[in-house]
């Protein structure tokens, strides 16, 4: 899928049936403004609406949606991308034609066959014209082969990526979670068992108490803090229970619903549409120092449309070793901590290819990677 930086603020990815620009920023999250899909109506959000003078519904029926215009403005020296709108429309804000994006170099034709790419590429999703003042326009674009993406499956610590049933994704948790959890309740049960029996039987006999202390100075209190610390520890297991009931073992991504769902069992935990996602959100906590990074920390997150941040994948286990075969560690290393769009050719983790072949399962959505440094 193209990711297209438009300005130093601003970026472009689309595929067949997806157009999107999105407002990037240092200090701030990723801000989807446009959004067009094939076969629903074009849509923006609440600053593109009010700074363009839009209907404040936020989207425009791909009826009254003219064609994408591409023009040369002498005035600005910039090429300008637009949509002509419907006579209904155009007669509440006085114009046909509304700016999407504007090309801006002193050099007229250096942005040229960028703007032509994409307003054909948004005509082509909208299925609607494209008009052109550029001679490049009636000249067929080559095709960039695309970087093919990891082979499946993807080891991802207590995770792991697979193809499932009818070109499914599944994200599967390794057992050793589960063993991990089941382990730590039956140490709880032990250790309540030792407190009880020694409280219980300190309370039930002759046995002569400690002499007080700086710590304890009621002696007689001791089996009764033990019972407490047993009830704490009780407290703990119930705890694990419930998170080993509601933690989901799958996350399944359907390429034809266009869906993810977590599964415990059989039993379904939550679903969400990509219609409702923005993009897909993988983070790293990398430690630069010693001969090869260290990923202290990994995520993978929906980034939805609005705002909220929802998890499917967090692997706390440090992994000495995580760059994939052919990277090259003295590079990595020399990478900076920033957000940006992951692209195929720029995958060093399993983590990240993770990533990437959540988003096109899920309709070639975008992916940002998070990399911060320790």
């Amino acid at each position: 899928m193209p990711r297209i930086a438009v300005s130093a603020n601003a970026l472009v990815d689309y595929s067949p049936d997806r157009w999107r620009l999105i407002q990037v920023d240092d200090l701030a999250e990723p801000k989807l403004l446009i959004e067009a899909k094939a076969g629903l109506p074009f849509r923006y959000n609440g600053y593109f609406a009010v700074s363009r003078d839009l209907p404040e519904s936020g989207e425009i029926q791909r009826a009254d949606l003219g064609q994408v215009v591409l023009g040369w403005s002498n005035e600005s020296s910039s090429w300008q991308l637009g949509l002509t709108l419907s006579p209904e429309i155009s007669l509440a804000r006085s114009s046909r034609w509304f700016e999407l994006l504007r090309f801006t170099n002193p050099d007229a034709s250096a942005h040229e066959a960028t703007a032509i790419e994409l307003g054909a590429a948004l005509a082509n999703t909208l299925d609607i014209p494209f008009s052109s003042t550029s001679s490049l326009a009636i000249k067929p674009l080559p095709e960039p082969e695309p970087t093919p993406l990891e082979a499946l499956p993807l080891d991802l610590g207590l995770w792991r990526l697979d193809h499932g049933v009818d070109g499914e994704l599944r994200l599967l948790r390794d057992k050793r979670w589960l063993r991990a959890k089941q382990r730590q309740i039956a140490w709880y049960g032990a250790l309540i068992f030792v407190y009880l029996w020694v409280s219980i039987a300190t309370l039930t006999s002759e046995l002569g108490l400690p002499v007080a202390g700086t710590l304890i100075p009621d002696p007689a209190l001791l089996p009764y803090l033990g019972i407490a610390v047993a009830v704490l520890l009780l407290l703990a297991i119930a705890r694990l229970l419930l998170i080993m009931l509601r933690e989901p073992n799958a996350i399944v991504m359907n390429p034809y619903e266009k869906t993810i769902s977590a599964n415990r069992g059989d039993r379904q935990l939550w679903k969400a549409s990509a219609g409702g996602i923005q993009s897909i959100y993988v983070s790293e906590l990398v430690k630069k120092r010693g001969r090869k990074p260290t990923v202290l920390h990994g995520e993978i997150n929906l980034h939805l449309l609005d705002g909220r941040f929802s998890p499917i994948l967090v692997d706390k286990e440090k992994i000495v070793d995580a760059l994939l075969p052919g990277c090259d560690p003295l590079t990595e290393k020399q990478k900076p901590g920033e957000v940006h769009v992951l692209k195929p050719e720029a995958v060093s983790t399993a983590l990240q290819a993770a990533a990437l072949h959540i988003g096109v399962c899920l309709g070639e959505l975008p992916v940002w990677y998070d990399r911060r440094l320790k």
